[in-house]
């Protein structure tokens, strides 16, 4: 590994607060868990921190990280040629027994793959045998397509993974040196785990649920490991709900999820008092923000007491965004007061129409009251996340938008002119993008032409107001994600070609013959077998007829 490589992982290692190095000779079992993004964005993922805690729980089983090498060492060293090793010993990953993905997003596909040749091994699961690692994979791409990853895995946990995982790793430490194929065959009678060599899903739908907890208390995600080194630098990230109350037609997490569960309050009090304590005892200064994650703080039974505990020990709060229809005053003061002068707030959509047409029925003026709400405790920054190239949408839905934002542009100016600092608004717009598991799973894409006419339309707009922003990420990820994301087994061959290519799936696509961009932009047959149909059950798809059928029905 080259030494400037090395110098920089002793370095991270050393500036953590948490992290666990046990001695490979203790134990029996050595599991990589691996993330397919770089340590900045790696270490805010809570699955990949939950999990590095639970399996380093166990006495018999050593669990280090591993991430895709920063862009400047893989352009410095070459890009097949930066070696995988972890961050705690840095010892080659292609020495441990199982390597575990922890996958979120559906562009970090490449990612893997990239990651799986620096390992030096068989991309194709069919073509490792007993000399190579296990590849297993987790996250929240298992529960709504795992297919498109089926080549490259040889086991997968689909689902809430902590239960799941714990009853294999029983499995691997009892079978250890078994001939792999046998050792699979045994995994997949577990349930929740899912071997895609043991399974031709060309027309089998026979359902396979995802595993599901029920009780977050006893698998509580949060932070294990605390870096500055990362997008929430220095903050212990809890998890304080899992799902969400609403259905969202555009959303994955109210329909993949089991019923809206809860971690009491005390928990998360007990969780900051103790990561408090901890950081004392080691001469270092106590955590000093903690940020809850929810789909629906608002909806969080114990948010009141929480909010309170929290700026009771002088802790700062931040939460990823805010419902305007659901912000108890309690959590805004308690905000203002730990010091957060920033909120992100997401309407979804520009217009009403549009919004009951995702099923967020909002009124706008439910949404100025909410922004005035924010204001009026001190907020000073707002940011707002809605989606363009919704089916059906308009230009008379663009500028709907648009009126919207001006009119949250007044109340921002009404209420910091006074203060002597206007803030900024920041409009975060991406295109629309149709997900497994979703009643808008069958509609089309909008065309790029279309999505860059309205994001020219918003720009010209806003041009005149310097403290107003858009923000709009890669259309050309957009894109690739909803191909990933709509694929079945046969994209195996298509991100195996862009892995050649070095990561350029518009040439890959090219070379394949397939028109990538055009399909994701036609609808999908009501009536066709979908690639992720066999993790539901014939219920869980009438639902999402019936709720397609009445989001097409609003006029």
């Amino acid at each position: 590994m080259p030494a400037d490589m090395r110098q920089t992982m002793r370095q991270r290692l050393l500036a953590e607060r948490g992290a666990v190095v046990k001695e490979a000779g203790a134990v029996r079992l050595r599991f990589a868990l691996a993330y397919p993004q770089t340590y900045h964005i790696g270490m805010s993922n809570l699955g990949l921190q939950t999990i590095y805690r639970l399996v380093n729980q166990r006495p018999d089983t050593l669990c280090e990280r591993v991430f895709l090498p920063d862009p400047a060492d893989i352009s410095r060293h070459g890009y097949a040629n930066v070696p995988l090793v972890s961050v705690e010993s840095q010892r080659p990953v292609r020495d441990f027994h199982l390597v575990g993905f922890s996958v979120s997003y559906e562009n970090d596909y490449l990612h893997l793959l990239h990651m799986l040749a620096m390992l030096r091994i068989p991309l194709l699961a069919a073509e490792r045998d007993e000399r190579h690692p296990l590849i297993l994979l987790g996250g929240a791409v298992t529960y709504l397509n795992p297919e498109p990853l089926a080549d490259f895995a040889d086991l997968m946990i689909i689902g809430d993974g902590e239960d799941a995982l714990n009853e294999y790793l029983d499995l691997a430490h009892d079978t250890l040196g078994q001939p792999r194929r046998a050792h699979l065959r045994q995994a997949a009678e577990i349930p929740g785990v899912y071997v895609p060599a043991l399974h031709d899903r060309s027309g089998d739908v026979s359902p396979m649920p995802p595993r599901k907890i029920a009780d977050l208390a006893q698998w509580p995600a949060y932070s294990t490991v605390l870096t500055d080194e990362t997008e929430f630098s220095g903050s212990l990230l809890i998890e304080i709900t899992r799902g969400c109350p609403f259905k969202c037609r555009f959303c994955t997490v109210g329909y993949v999820y089991p019923k809206f569960r809860q971690l009491p309050g005390e928990t998360v009090l007990d969780i900051v008092t103790a990561q408090q304590r901890r950081d004392r005892d080691n001469g270092l200064t106590p955590v000093g923000k903690v940020g809850l994650i929810s789909s629906a703080t608002g909806d969080y039974r114990a948010l009141p007491m929480v909010a309170q505990g929290l700026v009771d020990m002088g802790v700062g709060i931040g939460i990823s965004s805010l419902r305007m229809d659901r912000m108890p005053d309690v959590l805004i003061d308690c905000m203002v007061r730990s010091g957060v002068r920033s909120c992100t707030v997401a309407p979804e959509a520009g217009s009403e129409r549009l919004r009951q047409l995702i099923r967020k029925e909002m009124s706008e003026a439910v949404i100025l009251e909410g922004a005035e709400r924010l204001l009026a405790h001190g907020m000073r920054d707002l940011k707002l996340y809605s989606m363009i190239g919704l089916p059906t949408e308009t230009d008379d839905d663009v500028q709907e938008l648009l009126s919207l934002v001006f009119k949250i542009w007044a109340l921002m100016k009404r209420y910091g002119r006074p203060r002597g600092a206007l803030g900024t608004l920041t409009l975060s717009v991406n295109p629309f993008i149709p997900k497994p598991a979703t009643p808008l799973q069958w509609c089309a894409m909008a065309p790029q032409r279309d999505v860059k006419a309205k994001l020219h339309t918003l720009r010209q707009a806003l041009r005149r107001e310097s403290s107003i922003r858009l923000h709009h990420g890669s259309l050309k990820d957009d894109y690739l994600e909803a191909v990933l994301a709509r694929g079945g087994r046969q994209l195996g061959a298509f991100l195996l070609e862009a892995h050649r290519q070095r990561g350029n799936w518009i040439r890959a696509a090219k070379t394949l013959g397939f028109e990538a961009i055009d399909w994701v932009c036609q609808p999908l047959s009501r009536d066709a077998i979908l690639p992720w149909d066999f993790l539901e059950t014939d219920r869980q798809r009438q639902r999402l007829h019936r709720e397609h059928d009445r989001a097409m029905a609003v006029p």
